[in-house]
């Protein structure tokens, strides 16, 4: 059977509201109570400890006993700022980096000790980063030290709740994909099939065979329902498709977690702009025969800055994407491709005499033979390390939508169909916290809302053929 659908109104205007509060923490020996509370909408969920890095460890003597009063200082080596912590009577020091670098140079200093200095990196999709170090008597002359580690092979990471693959910003821009897709960012991994978009629906991926809704996409550790942000605000990506992590969950296929960038000590700032053009495509056959030729632009940047140095940040990124394709239907077929969709063209031709015998108005002029799709997206940021146990982040997000014309099918006729209109955004807050050596608490709210607009080219009862 073969389905040709003429015309049909689209489901009426409306709007979605959300609000969304969500707390959550990586880990503590009291319990932190999780509120969640939503309009309109399932509550959104935080991933608990996916977006910050946790360094500790144990300051001792050549006794090994433990230092009290030490100095940590902990500086991140891509964003230049520098964190600080004391010890205890246990010797024990913990540093909160929430944005997850990885990479540390860190200086130890005691009263009566050599200062001793080394970096740390992470080797994995851990977020504790745990180094003990022994100091030495000023009396004695340290010689350099050399830290080294293993490099991991793939038979290494292949333990439960391992990442399928960690992507900066910079490497996802430099491949032949669309970085601000997350979907498709998720499809670099091995196991994920990517599930293209249609004129109504985004793209998606699946895990194992799975439903595209047993996935998890985050952003800066909370559920994340826009599908894309600009490529200049992704500071890295991970995927993760399995849940024996007991530090993860809240999916049973796989899980794009996704951190934004933040500013740093360092004014930076990054812009791009490519080009894709429907007469540089090969193999795209003649006119009407499908092939999915488009043209698209896309203009996007990004830049941070401090506004007071290692107190208060600020980063700000946007995108915009214009594309343009063949609009395929009935009318724009050719009869090759009829042929592969198992229509004939005498059916066609009926099928159009019994449409103008019903006296339906032709919009096919008005209409055209492309589709147009633009959308854009935006997001802006803001840190405040308010001392060296508390800090504070304040972000907000945009993104907005349109196709001209929608919902019109290889079956269907161009009067069928209609526009449609996408908006919406957010504004996220997160408290990270520790307190002591062995509490520490992450506290994230997010309030988003959302609105969605069809409007038909036609308002007449809608008609179906089976041939």
């Amino acid at each position: 059977m073969t389905r040709v659908q003429p015309f049909g109104p689209l489901p009426s205007p409306h709007h979605i509201p959300i609000a969304v509060v969500t707390l959550s923490r990586v880990f503590a020996c009291l319990a932190i109570p999780l509120l969640a509370l939503s309009i309109g909408a399932p509550p959104a969920r935080a991933q608990v400890g996916s977006t910050t890095d946790i360094l500790t460890g144990v300051i001792s003597d050549p006794d090994s006993k433990p230092l009290a009063g030490a100095t940590v200082d902990a500086t991140a080596v891509d964003g230049q700022i520098t964190r600080h912590a004391l010890t205890g009577t246990n010797g024990r020091y913990t540093i909160l980096f929430p944005d997850g670098g990885g990479q540390y140079r860190v200086t130890v200093r005691c009263i009566g000790m050599a200062p001793l200095a080394f970096v740390v990196n992470r080797q994995a999709d851990e977020d504790r980063l745990v180094r003990d170090v022994a100091l030495s008597p000023t009396s004695a002359r340290l010689q350099e030290v050399t830290v080294s580690a293993r490099r991991r092979t793939p038979r290494d990471r292949q333990t439960p709740g391992a990442t399928g693959r960690i992507l900066s910003g910079d490497q996802a821009e430099r491949l032949p994909i669309d970085a601000s897709d997350l979907a498709g960012l998720a499809a670099l991994a091995p196991g994920v099939v990517p599930i293209g978009a249609t004129d109504s629906t985004g793209s998606a991926f699946s895990v194992a065979g799975q439903r595209p809704t047993a996935n998890n996409i985050t952003l800066d550790g909370l559920t994340f329902g826009g599908g894309s942000i600009p490529q200049d605000a992704t500071r890295t990506t991970r995927i993760i498709t399995n849940t024996y992590d007991v530090a993860r969950g809240q999916f049973s296929g796989g899980q794009v977690a996704t951190t934004t960038k933040g500013g740093t000590n360092s004014p930076a700032g990054s812009f791009s702009y490519s080009l894709r053009d429907r007469a540089l495509e090969w193999g795209t056959g003649e006119n009407g025969s499908f092939g999915g030729a488009s043209t698209q632009n896309q203009l996007g940047g990004g830049f941070g800055a401090p506004i007071v140095k290692d107190k208060l940040f600020f980063f700000g990124a946007a995108q915009g994407r214009w594309q343009s394709a063949d609009l395929a239907s009935l009318l724009s077929a050719n009869p090759a491709t009829l042929q592969r969709l198992g229509v004939s063209t005498d059916s066609v031709a009926r099928f159009l005499a019994l449409v103008n015998g019903q006296s339906v108005p032709a919009l096919e002029g008005g209409v055209g033979n492309n589709r147009s799709t633009n959308a854009g997206s935006a997001i802006a940021r803001a840190d405040y390390i308010i001392n060296d146990s508390h800090s504070l982040m304040i972000r907000g997000d945009w993104r907005l939508n349109s196709q001209n014309p929608t919902r019109i099918s290889a079956y269907s006729l161009p009067m069928g169909g209609g526009t449609m209109h996408d908006q919406g955004g957010g504004i996220m807050v997160a408290l990270t916290s520790h307190f002591g050596s062995t509490v520490i608490n992450e506290g994230r709210a997010y309030g988003s809302i959302d609105n969605r607009k069809s409007a038909p080219f036609l308002e007449l009862p809608a008609a179906r053929v089976q041939i």
